[in-house]
């Protein structure tokens, strides 16, 4: 008889229906959030006709959590991940029904809705690191990795449904309804993590993290300062997201049309992880950053000059998708591939602020972008802003290949052998670990992925 080395499931066997509960909440979440993503641009958009102020959206939720991180370590430190998830997470879901009241007493306008991001960006911010704490907490011994995958194709499958659905939901029922409903998508999710809330111990060990440890690392670490500056840039391109409004009106009114649109940009993100695992040992990361950005060049500006003429509905809504599919999915590679850099660069002692201070990145990053782009299509127009980013991009591609952040990514390669190293799993703090590299408990910022991994 042969013999195994199979290991009976272990104490970690109590969370395994947590962990069924909490992915089956996080893809009805992911509902609720493209429902109210796609509700929003679009009702902010067709009442201003100002794709600036479509950009505050992100502005509004994304400043105070810039604001309050110190604040949501301490408290993680206070309450314990599970807890401040149930918290935090429960304020942010029922803020939607003051919402749901403003669209019934019609007075949903958007000065309301952006003022109400900020009072979300608030809750949102004080939860920061929530998320990633309950997934290492209930994330079974050996398959983090599988986990942290089944829970990101969760949330990029229901984001692409809700928003695929958002233009039609939103023309049958109204505002109001879709904003009730998208805040009862949130109660399934909170209810799976409270029995963790209620018997998890809050360990007071460990020294307290500064974020100025993560400035002194990048002065001593060239691949850590490579990967901060190359994150920079991917986020701030992702900000051409705030034009899809504006590129929807010129195809049609119908809400469906900017659904479409953005369920594009989401569709390309389900394919990072076969894209990842195809590049194993096929190449190096510097390749495969210079190919992301050429890419990401490429669609915007092709973008641009499609809205700079006049086209057919059917044609513009075509080969607009067929611009943003490969967009997406070039900035969700690009984003993978950077959370996997630097927590594999990170110096072990300090390896907190460091992935703290990565994680705020995208939060200043996409609202000054998406600010930015927006008046300029608002002040100019449409195609030059897009045609502003585009050529950008595109001479970031020409750059000489020895510039010095390329030149410490190159030592990066040879280093730690990357992205030979198991990069195919390596997108998560839980796949580093099962690498065998250790992460201290007191990492408090939530794991960097692609859009479609954001908890909202």
């Amino acid at each position: 008889m042969a013999v195994t080395d199979t290991q009976p499931p272990t104490v970690d066997d109590t969370y395994v229906e947590i962990r069924r509960r909490y992915i089956s909440g996080l893809f009805i979440q992911g509902v609720g959030g493209g429902l109210i993503s796609l509700t929003s641009s679009y009702l902010i958009f067709q009442q201003t006709g100002r794709v600036a102020l479509v950009a505050l959206i992100v502005v509004m939720t994304n400043v105070p959590q810039l604001l309050l991180a110190p604040v949501a370590n301490r408290l993680a430190h206070r309450l314990g991940g599970p807890k401040l998830y149930v918290l935090s997470w429960s304020l942010t879901y029922s803020l939607n029904l003051i919402l749901f009241v403003l669209g019934l007493t019609g007075h949903l306008t958007a000065f309301t809705l952006l003022s109400w991001y900020l009072v979300q960006g608030v809750t949102m911010g004080i939860g920061t690191p929530a998320a990633g704490l309950v997934r290492t907490e209930i994330s079974p011994p050996g398959d983090s990795s599988g986990f942290n995958a089944a829970a990101t194709r969760a949330i990029a499958s229901a984001t692409m449904i809700g928003l695929l659905l958002g233009g039609a939901v939103l023309a049958v029922v109204g505002p109001a309804w879709v904003y009730l409903a998208a805040g009862l998508s949130g109660v399934p999710v909170v209810l799976a993590v409270r029995p963790v809330s209620r018997t998890y111990v809050v360990s007071g060990s460990g020294g307290r993290s500064r974020l100025s440890d993560a400035r002194a690392a990048q002065r001593t670490h060239p691949e850590v300062r490579a990967a901060f500056r190359f994150a920079v840039i991917i986020f701030i391109l992702s900000g051409y997201a705030v034009t899809i409004p504006s590129i929807a009106t010129r195809i049609g009114d119908r809400a469906i049309i900017q659904s479409v649109l953005q369920a594009a940009g989401v569709f390309g993100g389900l394919f990072v992880v076969v894209g990842v695992r195809y590049i194993h040992r096929r190449s190096s990361w510097v390749a495969v950053q210079r190919i992301c950005v050429t890419v990401i060049a490429v669609c915007i500006l092709y973008l641009g000059w499609v809205a700079l003429r006049d086209h057919q509905p059917i044609w513009y809504l075509a080969t607009a998708v067929l611009a943003i599919v490969p967009l997406g999915f070039s900035l969700n590679l690009d984003t993978a591939i950077l959370n996997g850099a630097i927590q594999i660069a990170a110096p072990v002692e300090a390896r907190a602020p460091i992935l703290t201070a990565f994680a705020l990145i995208p939060v200043a990053a996409v609202p000054i972008s998406q600010v930015i782009i927006g008046n300029l299509a608002d002040l100019v127009s449409l195609p030059f802003a897009l045609a502003v980013v585009g050529g950008l991009t595109l001479i970031l591609v020409l750059v000489p290949h020895r510039t010095a952040a390329r030149a410490a990514f190159t030592a990066l390669d040879d280093a730690h052998l990357f992205p030979e190293s198991g990069l195919s799993g390596a997108m998560t703090i839980g796949a580093i670990e099962a690498a065998g590299l250790t992460i201290p408990d007191q990492v408090l910022g939530p794991e960097i992925a692609g859009v479609e991994e954001r908890e909202i």
